[in-house]
């Protein structure tokens, strides 16, 4: 039985490896890789390395995966994809060694894709116009506005609240909203996520006066 056969209907993998982050162990972290892919059942394809000099080597891998047709994605550690697994699933399952965990792909419906996470990372002017944009969401439902939230709190411009959103809820007297929209998304590090949860604004008005910055403007 030839190779062709043994791998038909098997899913398929490619590596991605970058220079600039793992240095001097690009060639263990290549090797670890497609032994990681190897073990999961996946036929390896390709290994990308992009350019030194790329300005988007994470897309330069998701193109080159595209268009082999992979299913996945295998990645040393989720500083490969610059701890951003969301940019991968949009498109594809993303795999890692260490530590190994999968995110599996998830593919919105026309209807959400304007609540996808961004497909690279935000600056503060981009993180406020979709805090504005979105101020009728839920950060915990939203995608794009965790993803907003997430890169305001990283850039200082807000800091989160002491008291958790259902510490919040209770002082009121209010019944703290749960459901499967409020469970962590695949592609997400849920630590992350639990500290952007937990900096949620009580209502909208609280958003408001947090990020209604003007361009340029220190928060």
């Amino acid at each position: 039985m030839g190779s062709d056969e043994q791998n038909a209907g098997r899913l398929t993998a490619v590596c991605l490896v970058r220079g600039d982050v793992s240095g001097r162990d690009a060639p263990l972290h290549a090797t670890l890789a497609q032994r990681h892919a190897a073990e999961l059942g996946y036929v390896w394809l390709y290994t990308v390395r992009p350019p030194a000099d790329h300005s988007d080597p994470i897309g330069y891998g998701l193109g080159i995966a595209a268009g082999l047709g992979a299913d996945a994605i295998v990645a040393y550690d989720l500083g490969t994809v610059d701890n951003m697994p969301s940019r991968v699933c949009e498109l594809f399952v993303l795999e890692t060694v260490r530590p190994p965990n999968t995110w599996p792909a998830a593919f919105p419906s026309i209807a959400d894709r304007e609540h996808t996470y961004p497909n690279h990372p935000l600056t503060v002017v981009e993180a406020q116009r979709i805090m504005q944009q979105h101020i009728g969401c839920r950060a915990d439902s939203c995608r794009r506005k965790s993803s907003a939230y997430r890169c305001l709190v990283r850039e200082g411009k807000i800091v989160p609240p002491v008291e958790t959103l259902r510490e919040r809820a209770a002082a009121r007297g209010i019944p703290y909203w749960s459901s499967d929209a409020s469970l962590p998304p695949s592609g997400v590090d849920v630590q992350m996520l639990i500290a952007v949860l937990d900096g949620l604004a009580a209502d909208a008005e609280e958003h408001v006066s947090s990020v209604r910055l003007s361009p340029g403007s220190e928060g």
